[in-house]
């Protein structure tokens, strides 16, 4: 595919390969290929800058008196890349296929509760819920949650065909994947001329490719390297909260990890803090507890995490564990974080002061999710940011695809179900609040922290607003 060139610039970004090359371009993919889907693809609903939904392919919605139901007033005179004009019948498809069980996707344990769709008419979408949801349209912003045209199949992996800002020139996953700007986008052609995703695996090459002049932006850089950047007249910076999240997940289902008072132990005796001052930097991170609902969601636990290293020894005695018999355990980790090492050798040295003995395994970066993800009993995972609702039912959910602790519990899972039928509001908060409360008193993650993202860019890179990265409005984005 072509289109004329814009206002102006090649917009060069990377991706850390995390699927070894088996990346696609079919959004609800377990192996999607992330970066593109933020440029190729529209959602029905999309995050505002205050992390609220806001209009995309969908410019108004309402539910029924049960919120059991929900219309979907769509825009008109949109095309997909290929010609082919966008209605009804395309979200009806999209949320069939995202939801097929031959497909596996991750967006199952969040948009599962959808029944079925009524295609009211060709701009008007009712979507039958199997149970209420108070705050169904936040399930919508998912990053997945593309629509795709109508009968594109699995042909989508390789093809791209969406109605957003930049279209597919070329795929390589391995290499350099080229975009081109959609001069038809329904909300203004694009102020770039193109954008290239480079697979660059480790975050130390991410970072010498930046400074070599490889790549227009790097994110998630530490606060100690500010210094190298600030006042430099060639980088731009910006510093904003997020919902990021390196956690230390133990597999709740594996030996020593099974056992509750070993999984609560290994959390109280660590100083957040301090392993936050220590690995990440004074300043580059907020202090979580153990539940991943971020600072800037309504619906955050406010609970407190304080070390009880006393408490932790006193849990680990309990469980069969002491001075002539210490837990020991592998800790696998890998570079394609930028805190990937920083953190569990923090962790590791706390841990020590209770007697606990982590051997840490670095694992290749390349293909880090396929073969140490979902698999090993203790390893280190990423997260980008969600709405509680989302993450709540995607990581801990019994049975999720993504469910990465392995928990299983169906009080939890009830607690999710009351929270999303209640309609009001003060209800429904303390429901997610028992959630989050459960999880950090018997769950199988340590979460630490929320990054405070560091982004830099080149100096050339223009109208990139300092917001959230699901939230940003990549159309509006120039290069000089």
């Amino acid at each position: 595919m072509s289109a004329a060139a814009t206002a102006g610039g090649t917009f060069r970004t990377s991706h850390a390969m995390e699927y070894g090359g088996a990346e696609n371009l079919n959004p609800y993919d377990p192996n999607r290929f992330t970066p593109t889907i933020y440029f190729l693809y529209s959602r029905l609903v999309r995050p505002d800058t205050e992390d609220k939904p806001s209009p995309d392919l969908a410019e108004s919605w309402s539910g029924n008196e049960t919120a059991t139901i929900w219309r979907f007033n769509l825009r008109k005179n949109v095309t997909f890349h290929d010609g082919s004009t966008f209605d009804a019948e395309d979200v009806a498809y999209s949320m069939g296929f995202m939801l097929d069980p031959v497909i596996d996707s991750p967006l199952i344990s969040t948009l599962g509760i959808i029944d079925h769709v009524a295609v009211i008419d060709p701009h008007t979408v009712d979507l039958h819920l199997k149970a209420a949801h108070a705050d169904f349209p936040v399930l919508l912003m998912d990053y997945r949650a593309r629509i795709i045209p109508q009968d594109a199949g699995l042909m989508i992996r390789e093809r791209g065909i969406g109605t957003g800002p930049f279209m597919l020139s070329e795929l390589d996953p391995e290499g350099v994947t080229k975009l081109v700007a959609n001069p038809n986008y329904f909300l203004g052609p694009p102020g770039l001329d193109g954008i290239e995703i480079i697979a660059v695996s480790d975050a130390n090459a991410r970072m010498q490719a930046f400074l070599s002049g490889q790549l227009d932006m790097i994110e998630r850089v530490s606060p100690r390297l500010e210094a190298l950047f600030r006042g430099n007249a060639r980088f731009s910076l910006q510093r904003f909260p997020t919902g990021d999240m390196n956690p230390i997940v133990f597999r709740t289902d594996t030996p020593p990890f099974d056992d509750v008072r070993v999984r609560k132990a290994l959390r109280i005796a660590i100083d957040r803090q301090s392993l936050i001052d220590t690995a990440v930097g004074h300043g580059g991170a907020t202090v979580a507890c153990d539940q991943p609902v971020w600072p800037g969601d309504r619906y955050r636990w406010p609970g407190e995490c304080k070390q009880d290293q006393p408490r932790a020894r006193q849990l680990l005695a309990e469980a069969g564990y002491n001075d002539d018999n210490p837990l020991t355990f592998d800790l696998y980790t890998t570079t394609l974080f930028a805190m990937g090492v920083n953190i569990v050798e923090v962790y590791q040295k706390q841990l020590s002061e209770i007697g606990v003995k982590v051997n840490i395994v670095l694992a290749p970066a390349d293909g880090y999710y396929g073969d140490v993800w979902l698999t090993k009993a203790a390893c280190m995972g990423y997260w980008g940011h969600r709405p509680a609702d989302q993450f709540l039912n995607e990581l801990y959910r019994s049975g999720g695809v993504w469910n990465e602790t392995y928990w299983n519990r169906p009080d939890f899972d009830a607690l999710l179900d009351a929270a999303r039928a209640e309609l009001d509001f003060e209800q429904r908060k303390a429901l997610y609040w028992q959630a989050q409360e459960l999880l950090y008193e018997e769950g199988g993650s340590f979460m630490p922290m929320h990054y405070v993202n560091f982004r830099v860019m080149s100096a050339s890179v223009k109208n990139l607003d300092p917001i959230m990265e699901f939230a940003v409005p990549w159309y509006k984005i120039s290069k000089d």
